[in-house]
């Protein structure tokens, strides 16, 4: 599997080109389809007119929703509210799910793409709804019990903003696609014909954060996914820019609160 999904440029505008009818009958509050693929597939922009959640079985699913880029692996979705246009790449040997919400069943306030925890009860029972034989009572009682339990993730969630400015366009890319990248804040005002105070004011102003900061995030989130798919963490150190395990280790554990060993632990 690819480090991060070849996507488009992140910091074009692009249109959307794809808008999907209703999924959910009534009187159901909800429906899930599944996925299972030996090949990866590019999800093009699009919007929903229901609330979606996009969650794995297996493998690793990245996203690109309300302006951020986020991993999405075992236990762990992407809530998507109706209308918020998004795009996705799943990798190989993976196994998706995407779970959509009546928008009158849903009296939660989740306004924005967010990190939700899904157990493996939650999983087990959205995969059985969609063949079990049940009355309706029986199944919107149950469709009931799944919306009830999910709930935001307090586990590991790495979302990144993307910068939206057309000038930063060739940096965005270029350390999305390979978060090794090492290439410093000088030599990319270099590359971009900015100064260094120009490129720091710009990259501060669209993510509030320095592009150190914003670099080191980047490799956080595809370290995670490379640990999802089972990479040892000495691999993950190297693929992600790290000259040594440790190094990598102590900015792991200093970015997302946790060490690898902990994150391999709650997959």
């Amino acid at each position: 599997m690819t480090l991060l999904a070849p996507a488009p440029p992140a910091s074009i505008t692009r249109e959307v080109v794809e808008h999907v009818a209703t999924e959910v009958r009534r009187p159901y509050l909800l429906t899930t389809s599944t996925r299972p693929s030996n090949e990866a597939e590019f999800w093009p922009l699009h919007t929903h007119t229901e609330h979606e959640l996009v969650w794995s079985d297996r493998g690793i699913v990245t996203m690109s929703a309300g302006g951020r880029r986020w991993t999405v692996t075992p236990g762990v979705g992407l809530w998507i509210p109706a209308g918020t246009a998004h795009e996705g790449f799943v990798g190989d040997n993976a196994a998706v799910r995407t779970t959509y919400f009546a928008l009158d069943s849903w009296t939660r306030s989740w306004p924005r793409p967010v990190a939700v925890s899904l157990n493996p009860a939650v999983r087990q029972l959205l995969i059985h709804l969609r063949t079990a034989r049940m009355t309706i009572e029986q199944r919107l009682r149950a469709q009931q019990v799944c919306m009830d339990l999910l709930q935001t993730a307090d586990t590991v969630q790495l979302d990144v903003p993307v910068p939206r400015d057309a000038r930063l366009a060739p940096l965005v890319d270029a350390v999305l696609t390979d978060p090794a990248d090492d290439r410093s804040l000088e030599q990319w005002a270099s590359l971009l014909n900015m100064t260094s105070r120009t490129l720091t004011r710009t990259f501060t102003a669209e993510v509030a954060m320095s592009f150190a900061r914003w670099r080191r995030l980047v490799r956080m989130r595809a370290a995670v996914a490379q640990l999802a798919d089972g990479t040892s963490v000495k691999s993950v150190a190297r693929r992600v820019g790290y000259g040594s395990t440790s190094a990598f280790v102590a900015a792991f554990h200093r970015t997302v609160g946790y060490t690898p060993g902990d994150v391999i632990d709650q997959l």
